[in-house]
């Protein structure tokens, strides 16, 4: 005599909810790689940008009028970097990488024009609203990476070294 076997009914329903849970873990992750992908390749233009030529000659103009006590070549790297809290604040670009990157031109250009951005936020809250938070944010993050050790932002003597560089930059 030959036995049947026979599949239990709830069988099918669980290899289907397997299959339906992976295939929604690997949609997920594709979702994932693809965002990661395009913050990279938003960072990598961003960063053509301001170590381009044009952007060198600005970043020039810029640390020129710094030195003596002007901002209005500086405001559009103000805005650059308003630019990029905003990306951030939006999650389209990882903190991380932003840090990796501009962290060093961020922490001098916020330093030098600071003075500058209180005053004009005194008069127009929105101007470079994103600006403050996205640089403590940095620098909290920085101070992770320094295992424990709070960063210090540049000094007066940091900024007019960096400055000074910054002037080398269109060379």
């Amino acid at each position: 005599m030959m036995t049947s076997m026979t599949v239990p009914v709830w069988l099918p329903v669980v290899i289907s909810s397997v299959s339906v849970v992976a295939a929604l873990g690997s949609f997920m992750w594709q979702i994932h790689r693809a965002r990661f992908n395009q913050s990279v390749d938003l960072l990598f233009r961003l960063e053509n940008d301001f170590f381009g030529a044009a952007k060198k000659v600005q970043r020039v103009k810029a640390s020129r009028d710094l030195q003596q006590g002007k901002v209005l070549e500086a405001e559009p790297i103000l805005d650059f970097f308003e630019t990029m809290a905003l990306l951030l604040r939006r999650g389209a670009l990882d903190k991380e990488i932003v840090c990796h990157t501009f962290f060093y031109w961020i922490d001098n250009y916020y330093e030098a024009c600071k003075g500058f951005i209180e005053a004009r936020q005194a008069t127009d809250p929105l101007v470079w609203k994103d600006l403050p938070p996205f640089v403590a944010t940095l620098r909290a993050f920085e101070s992770q990476q320094l295992d424990g050790k709070s960063h210090i932002p540049p000094t007066a003597e940091r900024v007019a070294a960096f400055l000074a560089e910054e002037q080398t930059e269109a060379v």
